[in-house]
């Protein structure tokens, strides 16, 4: 009995062959489903210890991601009204400049993006709808006069 169980469970098994076909038809796949313009071609096909231009926009656009972290906080920090504009204004600009390099990127051919199937997405939407019926909500909030509605601080004005 054991060494039936043993033969089916041998034969069930698929073989390497088809196991290096099924990885390769996901990574076939996987490469479908991502959204990447063509390289320009300025890049060397070998890398070497040198920086090239991608190297430098990738360090740019982490040093930019690294920026806008370190602004959120100090925007959301201050309390000094005259300090606070000017920070949003700068993180603002940082945001823009971000966006920038990453679509110069994009357009190089030197970043790409995974699409997401709709499956996936809906399943998402449905994990932070899901989410949401976990807040406690009073009374008023459940109203649709609430959404219009914009919080003003009193402190610091």
């Amino acid at each position: 009995m054991y060494n039936q169980n043993f033969q089916s469970g041998y034969q069930q098994r698929p073989s390497y062959q088809q196991e290096q076909q099924q990885n390769y038809q996901q990574q076939q796949a996987q490469q479908s489903m991502q959204i990447k313009n063509p390289q320009t071609g300025q890049l060397p096909r070998v890398k070497d210890t040198e920086m090239n231009d991608r190297d430098r926009l990738n360090d740019m656009l982490a040093t930019e991601k690294y920026l806008t972290d370190g602004y959120n906080v100090f925007a959301r920090e201050t309390s000094y009204t005259a300090l606070h504009q000017d920070v949003l204004r700068i993180l603002s600009e940082t945001h823009q400049e971000t966006r920038n390099l990453f679509s110069f990127m994009f357009n190089q051919g030197w970043y790409s993006l995974q699409a997401e199937s709709t499956q996936q997405i809906a399943q998402v939407q449905q994990q932070f709808n899901n989410y949401q019926t976990q807040f406690v909500q009073s009374p008023h909030m459940t109203d649709s006069k609430f959404e219009s509605q914009t919080y003003q601080p009193q402190m610091f004005k």
